[in-house]
């Protein structure tokens, strides 16, 4: 009697190889699961199950060391999980995607299953508050050595290489300051110094720009920023090749990271719609960032579009758009919380990437475990608003930030 694929056993997941000429928008509808007479179902179905019948097939499988490979237990694998991770892998341009249970797990279970015991690794001080605090306040107790560069400056990543450098570490485009990443320049210095490079790309997303292309070797997601795109799930995600990912995937076993059926439904549903709201996000973001540029209120802006940021020439060459980000200074600390309680469509919320538009202050919520040269080091001062600009008409949004800077004259 013939085996049913193990995917198949007991779910209707199919599975197809997209067209080569299809455009990335149209991966993001039919990237991963397509209807079969087999498989009829339009929408994926959502296999809840935490666990699956076994038969020799498997057995052979987990013996040949190629547990991965087999349906066993949902903190292994599971149909839901399979299929959106082909539809992430294919949007990629990646051999392979691991979905997690958010992107700190992820991000932890890449590192660990990349960079050799004690060895170095190499990170941009441009980086996320939690990022960092994973690299200083818990890998560097398990033995690695973190050294930093400028990402700003890629010939600092050469100063900073040496022998026992096992990985370089970046964002695609920094947290908060929008400090877009020369990839080509960055993966060849550490490809040359013999270290990995994984970059996460949470602010791009695979719309913007895929860093496998530039050479990258893993590709990480905060899935639960535009990916999922409607600020009701928490995932990560980890893109690469299938070598690179089966120590991934270990770690993810072994720590328990997975991501929850429900949670991987919802991604794949955010999915379907990236594309869309990503060039919505992008508008946006190019509409306010011009708005703020010209206003009396505001001391800065930083958004790759306006010739003034200094990662302009950067984006235009590595980026399909300039993201949906937008980060500007008013005058001080306290002038910035007037502003996030001022705004009445806008909302002051950590995270980014939703439908909806967020204002965040770093110095107060990200970064706030930072001293304050750690800070203004990485261009963080105490008035610094990052905006994560939604999908709402440009003009609402202009007037909203317009009223709220004009009311810091009459405070």
């Amino acid at each position: 009697m013939a085996t049913v694929p193990h995917w198949k056993r007991g779910n209707t997941m199919s599975q197809h190889t997209p067209d080569p000429k299809w455009s990335v928008a149209t991966l993001c509808v039919h990237g991963g699961h397509r209807p079969t007479p087999e498989a009829p179902d339009v929408v994926a179905p959502t296999s809840r199950s935490s666990t699956f019948l076994q038969d020799e097939t498997t057995y052979a499988k987990i013996a040949a060391g190629r547990t991965a490979e087999a349906l066993v237990y949902t903190r292994y694998g599971n149909p839901t999980l399979d299929s959106v991770e082909r539809s992430l892998a294919v949007l990629e341009g990646a051999e392979r995607a691991l979905v997690f249970a958010s992107g700190m797990a992820a991000l932890h279970a890449a590192v660990l299953g990349t960079a050799r015991t004690g060895s170095t690794i190499v990170a941009s001080k441009q980086l996320y508050g939690g990022t960092r605090d994973l690299l200083l306040g818990g890998f560097s107790e398990l033995g690695f050595v973190i050294r930093e560069f400028d990402v700003a400056d890629p010939e600092s990543l050469a100063r900073a290489m040496s022998a026992d450098v096992s990985l370089v570490l970046c964002e695609s485009v920094s947290n908060p300051t929008l400090v877009v990443a020369d990839l080509p320049r960055i993966v060849a210095l550490a490809h040359a110094g013999g270290a990995k490079v994984l970059v996460d790309a949470t602010f791009v997303t695979p719309i913007l720009e895929r860093p496998i292309e530039h050479g990258v070797d893993l590709v990480m997601h905060s899935a639960t920023k535009y990916l999922g795109g409607h600020s009701d799930l928490i995932a990560g995600v980890i893109c690469g090749g299938r070598t690179e990912l089966d120590t991934v995937w270990t770690w993810r076993k072994r720590a328990g990271g997975c991501l929850d059926p429900e949670a991987a439904f919802l991604l794949a549903r955010g999915l379907k719609t990236l594309a869309i709201r990503m060039r919505a996000h992008c508008e946006g973001a190019a509409h306010l960032a011009g708005v703020l540029a010209g206003h009396p209120r505001v001391v800065r802006v930083l958004h790759p579009a306006l010739p003034s940021h200094p990662s302009h020439s950067v984006a235009a060459r590595l980026l399909e758009l300039p993201g949906g980000m937008v980060s500007f200074e008013v005058a001080s600390g306290e002038a910035a919380l007037t502003i996030a309680r001022s705004l009445t469509l806008a909302l002051d919320a950590p995270s980014l990437g939703g439908v909806e538009t967020l204002v965040s202050l770093p110095a107060f919520m990200s970064h706030v475990h930072l001293t304050e040269e750690e800070r203004l080091a990485v261009g963080i001062r105490a008035g610094l608003v990052r905006v994560s600009v939604g999908i709402e008409d440009p003009r609402d949004l202009e007037r909203d930030f317009v009223q709220a800077l004009d009311g810091l004259g009459e405070s």
